[in-house]
């Protein structure tokens, strides 16, 4: 009888530990950056992985990988750098627009 109740208090302790933040009334909401990539740059990087899922599946042979992979990430590149992305000075221009370290490598980022 004992063991019963001991489960049943610990059942409902996890379970008050567990439900807490979802009830509380004094959390804030962190609010999101509005416009995280510009549209230009979005479209590249979706391009790239498009083509990177393609090549994958087998749907694109190698000798057509190559030129539109050279061509998009160069897109990529242009629209990251207009659009003051931040910059690795090791691996070159990353996607998270508000990262201090590359996460990469880890280095510091530029810009």
């Amino acid at each position: 009888m004992t063991a019963l109740l001991i489960g049943t208090a610990l059942a409902v302790a996890s379970l008050c530990y567990v439900l807490y933040p979802i009830f509380r009334a004094d959390v804030s909401t962190v609010p999101r950056p509005s416009g995280v990539r510009p549209r230009q740059e979005s479209q590249a990087v979706d391009a790239l992985r498009e083509l990177e899922f393609d090549r994958e599946t087998g749907k694109i042979s190698d000798s057509d990988y190559e030129p539109l992979k050279a061509r998009y990430t160069s897109q990529a590149v242009a629209a990251m750098r207009a659009g003051g992305a931040p910059v690795c000075e090791k691996c070159g221009p990353r996607l998270e627009t508000d990262a201090q370290f590359c996460s990469n490598c880890g280095g510091a980022l530029v810009g």
